[in-house]
């Protein structure tokens, strides 16, 4: 996988944390997947991550192996999110990414990684539409690993919300009845996982992906009450790192 060339963070997003401002907040800053405090390259990576670095976080983080897939994939995300403006380069980095990352998991499991893994080929199928990422086999490697997840880490809460869209988005692109014979995509599931996930850590992505899921499920006529009320929520968040600022900010133009 090749990183190079990547469009720098907008200045006004970037965050100055330091080490020691790290290890004081990770906790806090990773309530959400429960991704456990590395230590020397590892994360040094994940400083650059939490900076807004995310070229250079992601550069040091596949020259560590398998052990950088988390940070890996999760700066991919937050650049094609929120920093590429080239719709093609992120769709592509996508691919790149999470075919890297299933190749590794080949060869060793962790939590986290298969985890992120699904976010990348969630976010790839977004980019390319849910109806050909279907076509292409990945809404069942999506389910399975991030049933993975959860059956590795019950109170993961990114995961129960990533599950929630995966049920929401299948539902709202092919339909309940066939939805729920295909893929096993349930309403009442989407409905569990997402208050499951925000009653474990309510961060502004989580509450901005639930009112996206809501509006799947109940429509926009119907659900925007409900994902208004979300996205107000996480536009009063308190931002602890480049990445939650970002969210903040969409939040925040979301209710504007």
């Amino acid at each position: 996988m090749k990183i190079t060339d990547w469009e720098a963070t907008d200045p006004a997003f970037i965050n100055d944390i330091s080490e020691n401002d790290l290890r004081a907040h990770w906790a806090q800053l990773h309530l959400a997947d429960g991704e456990p405090m590395p230590e020397g390259d590892l994360l040094n990576a994940w400083l650059m991550f939490h900076q807004g670095q995310y070229q250079q976080a992601a550069q040091a983080a596949l020259n560590l192996g398998n052990s950088g897939l988390p940070v890996l994939l999760r700066a991919v995300v937050a650049y094609t999110d929120y920093v590429c403006e080239d719709e093609d380069q992120c769709t592509d980095l996508l691919q790149q990414a999470y075919t890297h990352a299933e190749q590794a998991l080949s060869d060793a499991h962790s939590t986290n990684a298969a985890f992120t893994t699904a976010l990348c080929m969630g976010r790839y199928a977004q980019q390319l539409s849910i109806v050909k990422a279907l076509k292409e086999g990945l809404g069942n490697k999506v389910k399975n690993l991030l049933a993975q997840t959860l059956g590795d880490n019950p109170d993961h809460a990114e995961a129960h919300i990533a599950m929630a869209m995966y049920h929401a988005e299948i539902i709202d692109k092919v339909g309940a009845m066939i939805g729920g014979l295909t893929y096993g995509a349930s309403a009442d599931t989407a409905r569990d996982h997402l208050e499951k996930g925000l009653a474990l850590a309510p961060t502004a992505i989580n509450l901005i992906e639930a009112g996206n899921a809501y509006l799947l499920l109940d429509g926009e006529k119907k659900g925007m009450k409900k994902a208004t009320s979300l996205y107000q929520q996480a536009s009063e968040s308190e931002a602890l790192d480049c990445l939650q600022s970002m969210d903040v900010d969409f939040a925040a133009d979301q209710v504007a």
